[in-house]
């Protein structure tokens, strides 16, 4: 298994977050267009066979060229001796609050927590580095094609400041399905073309770069994994909740399929990012699963949602 990753200079207003599944389903879209339905129905086969071909990551934050990673939902509280004077206490209550209200980790960070080791002394981020825009728009009627009183609709769009990229980590599982695939070319196609929402209007325009390589280090004797994306767990995976946090997605068709009679996906339940786990099967290269056929589109039963994600491997001992 080799880990890269996928840089992305964002161009326009972003006005859906860069999540695992819908990058995903992006992924398959383009992947339909490009090479037909049967490459596509091989492609999810194998997914569904146990066997992926990759996973993802959510956009991760890039600032100054290094990855910001979401903190791990545990916290590891440095413990209180009685003999302790009352000054240590006092830096050990401000030490940990601290600890609490960081946003996202440094490498360093990150991987000190992985190995239940001492924190790195690398910067960590807490403010924003996103900023929102607000835009409203007036409604066209469709028969007369002038703007329909009273309706008014606003959005959002982020924009990311002048350092800030994203990244996207993959794992490749199978390199020859990667490349009989075209994936990385797919991929950089997916955010070429524009993601989410409003994206023929211009929004969620990228400037992918080229795959790079990525090294993280993992403890040894492992015993748990933090997830980096979306999460659906799998009988197989064994697990055991640390800690987490549920996103519970009422998701729309895409594509052609989003101008359907009934264009609605079933509500999903996701673990999201930062969840963590315990496992019994430590020795796996990869967690989570795909949905089985008619369980997310009661009109399409072909629709897939992936909730396999990036995870990594750590040892905890809570």
């Amino acid at each position: 298994m080799k880990t890269y990753y996928l840089p992305l200079k964002l161009k326009s207003g972003l006005l859906s977050d860069l999540q695992s599944d819908t990058i995903y389903g992006h992924f398959c879209w383009r992947l339909l267009e490009q090479s037909g339905e049967s490459i596509l129905t091989e492609f999810i086969n194998l997914y569904r066979e146990g066997k992926p071909v990759f996973s993802l990551s959510d956009g991760l934050l890039l600032v100054d060229d290094n990855i910001l990673f979401p903190k791990p939902f545990f916290h590891y509280n440095k413990p209180y001796f009685a003999d302790e004077t009352k000054k240590d206490k006092i830096l050990k209550f401000v030490g940990n609050k601290d600890e609490k209200e960081e946003q996202f980790l440094s490498y360093g960070s990150l991987t000190a927590y992985l190995g239940n080791t001492k924190r790195a002394a690398q910067k960590n981020y807490n403010g924003k580095l996103m900023e929102e825009s607000l835009r409203v728009n007036v409604q066209i009627d469709r028969d007369s094609l002038t703007s329909s009183d009273g309706k008014l609709f606003s959005y959002n769009p982020k924009y990311a400041a002048e350092n800030v990229r994203f990244a996207v980590l993959i794992n490749i599982f199978d390199e020859d399905s990667f490349s009989l695939f075209e994936c990385a070319e797919v991929l950089k196609d997916v955010f070429e073309t524009g993601f989410g929402k409003k994206k023929s209007s211009g929004y969620g325009q990228f400037e992918p770069g080229d795959l790079e390589e990525y090294k993280i280090d993992e403890p040894e004797n492992t015993n748990a994994f933090v997830v980096l994306g979306n999460y659906l767990t799998a009988p197989e995976d064994a697990v055991t909740p640390i800690g987490y946090k549920i996103n519970t997605k009422y998701g729309r068709l895409g594509e052609q399929l989003s101008l359907s009679d009934n264009p609605f996906k079933n509500p999903i339940a996701f673990l999201t990012a930062g969840s963590c786990f315990q496992t019994t099967k430590p020795e796996k290269e990869f967690f989570g699963r795909v949905t089985g056929e008619g369980q997310i589109s009661p009109s399409f039963p072909e629709v897939t949602q992936f909730g396999i994600p990036f995870s990594l491997k750590f040892r905890y001992e809570g």
